[in-house]
């Protein structure tokens, strides 16, 4: 459990960062990018566990290195994703209520 308990933190530190580092934070919670990230890595991890790689002697590491690594990405592809969507639809709706 240490293995999962590690990954979930290093997933949310991953998700806190990419949410501090986007410009269009302001579009979405501070939960969302942490959420995805925590949430595709322990999907990965679930697979992985499943599969039998964590029982295996010379790659067991894989388990729960793979997963910190996709959460990276998971993160940064969820902020280009809803926050462009996010402020886009914004926009749209501020500049229908000026005009």
């Amino acid at each position: 459990m240490v293995p999962l308990v590690l990954l979930l933190l290093v997933a949310a530190a991953v998700g806190f960062t990419a949410w501090a580092v986007d410009s269009r934070r302001h579009a979405y919670g501070v939960l969302l990018l942490p959420g995805i990230a925590v949430a595709a890595a322990v999907l990965l991890w679930f697979i992985l566990v499943a599969a039998g790689l964590a029982s295996e002697p010379g790659v067991h590491y894989l388990s729960w290195l793979l997963p910190m690594a996709v959460s990276l990405p998971a993160a940064w592809a969820g902020a280009w994703w809803i926050g462009r969507r996010r402020v886009q639809r914004d926009t749209e709706h501020l500049t229908s209520l000026l005009g």
